[in-house]
């Protein structure tokens, strides 16, 4: 295209300002159509993606903008206490229709009424039929045992309060008696079955339980070991991870010094801590460099192969190294990122794995020069604009200096002519240190001569000569150095 006809493309507007940008983060992208047609049938079709090219293309806004199809999470992890085994905690996946919005109804298996002096240790203790301390019977209405004379108070259970324990010892200072409560709900079995047993107390001191069992939500009310939710079935299911360390991509255990004193250390399963692989269950895990993987790449391809990976303690000096949770649900749809001279890192099995059932997209650097194309480098510079937030909009002549700008970068860099570059990070840094110039004159717009002036700021420490950091053919050669010459 000739200089005249990028004029001409730009004489309906005056500024950027009255540049239209779009909501929709795929419309947002520039000049990268087939992987955006890629993208979209990989998160639809669960598909991994591998994403190469040079730096500042755009593969993080692609991953982000698949994550925007992603359906609700049906599915919480759920960890729970393992009373045989603490250091083997057990792993719930409860399961939530969203066709239906609705969990389903729990099922009662069955109904019957009780005498008070039939009811469980427990529970007549806090319904106010039993004293705590001797076990004698007596009516809810009465705040003091007839017996032993003992407040009447229903923390005081076996099982639920140790009273070898500090916390016992400093309850028992406590001269303030509990009310007696009218309705209570416990775990129990009911011919084999693991149900929540609810005692109701009438007016006339029947009491009524019914034993029920929700098939698609495990009971959260266990008394001393409440279920801990791992991952939650609200948690954002788009992951960035940066595999820096094996805790952060695979979980781990917490130490905890008093790990092996029941009454004053935490329990085991409550203190796992999941990984990046288990958080994006069912959702995507975007891994901006997965070359710099190194050897947790295998640890990567057997979760994507198994759907599951454990999560252990990984320092042998706490106490989280005797704990792991087998079979922890980690089906995620990966999305890698790396760049083409970093290809030969990624482990064979994985890229294989990734083409096998997935794409490998290699994203353009420049486009060709067209009235198109033109027009999706203006909404582009308007929309750096915007998300900046703190820059004023371009007048039409700086427009046009950023187009001939992104014309010699990709002339420089990639060596195509009559063509656009698509390395928009870089091109807009240098859209915002023009910015930041035209807001130190107090400027309306950004003008042409910012842009100017915003060259030389935005070539890098390699592209300018500087005594104080010695004479530039001694300087390292930049692949950004000189594109604007």
């Amino acid at each position: 295209m000739r200089l005249n006809e990028d004029m001409a493309i730009l004489e309906d507007i005056s500024s950027t300002k009255e540049v239209l940008t779009p909501d929709d983060p795929f419309q947002r992208i520039v000049g990268q159509e087939h992987a955006v047609t890629l993208v979209r049938s990989a998160v639809k079709q669960r598909r991994h993606v591998l994403l190469c090219g040079v730096p500042g293309v755009g593969k993080s806004m692609l991953a982000k903008a698949a994550a925007t199809l992603l359906p609700e999470p049906k599915e919480q992890i759920t960890l729970r206490h393992n009373p045989l085994h603490p250091n083997r905690p057990e792993v719930v996946l409860e399961h939530l229709d969203t066709d239906q919005g609705q969990q389903e109804a729990p099922i009662v298996l069955d109904s019957v009424y009780f005498r008070p002096d039939n009811l469980p240790f427990d529970v007549a203790v806090k319904m106010g039929y039993r004293c705590s301390r001797c076990g004698s019977l007596s009516l809810p209405s009465q705040s003091v045992c007839m017996e032993c004379e003992a407040t009447k108070r229903y923390e005081w259970i076996i099982g639920e309060t140790d009273n070898t324990s500090f916390s016992g010892l400093f309850r028992t200072l406590e001269l303030i008696g509990e009310p007696a409560l009218t309705t209570v709900s416990r775990p129990e079995s009911f011919n084999g079955v693991p149900v929540s047993a609810t005692y109701e107390r009438s007016q006339d001191d029947t009491i009524l339980v019914r034993y029920v069992h929700n098939t698609s939500e495990p009971q959260t009310s266990r008394g001393e070991f409440p279920d801990h939710v791992l991952v939650s079935r609200t948690s954002r299911r788009f992951v960035r991870a940066s595999g820096a360390s094996p805790v952060e991509l695979l979980g781990d255990v917490e130490h905890d010094p008093y790990g092996s004193a029941d009454s004053l250390g935490t329990a085991p399963y409550l203190r796992v801590v999941p990984g990046a692989i288990h958080e994006a269950h069912e959702g995507i895990l975007y891994l901006d460099e997965i070359a710099a993987l190194g050897p947790y790449q295998k640890h990567l391809l057997t979760a994507m192969q198994d759907g599951t990976f454990p999560i252990a303690g990984r320092n042998p000096h706490s106490s989280g190294a005797a704990v792991r949770v087998d079979d922890v649900p980690c089906k995620f749809v990966l999305f890698g990122a790396c760049n083409v001279e970093d290809l030969h890192k990624i482990l064979g099995p994985l890229r294989s794995r990734i083409r096998g059932y997935g794409y490998e997209i290699l994203l353009d650097s420049w486009m060709t020069k067209t009235s198109e194309t033109v027009r999706d480098t203006v909404r582009f510079i308007a929309q750096t604009v915007r998300e900046d937030g703190r820059i004023p909009h371009l007048d039409r002549e700086a427009i046009f200096s950023v187009l001939k700008i992104a014309e010699t970068m990709a002339f420089q860099l990639d060596g195509a002519r009559n063509a656009l570059t698509l390395r928009l990070r870089e091109l807009g840094g240098l859209i915002r240190v023009a910015g930041d110039l035209a807001v130190q004159e107090s400027a309306e717009n950004v003008k042409s001569s910012h842009i100017e002036k915003a060259k030389s700021l935005s070539k890098g420490i390699e592209g300018n000569d500087s005594r104080s950091i010695g004479q530039k053919s001694n300087m390292p050669q930049s692949n950004y150095g000189d594109y604007f010459f």
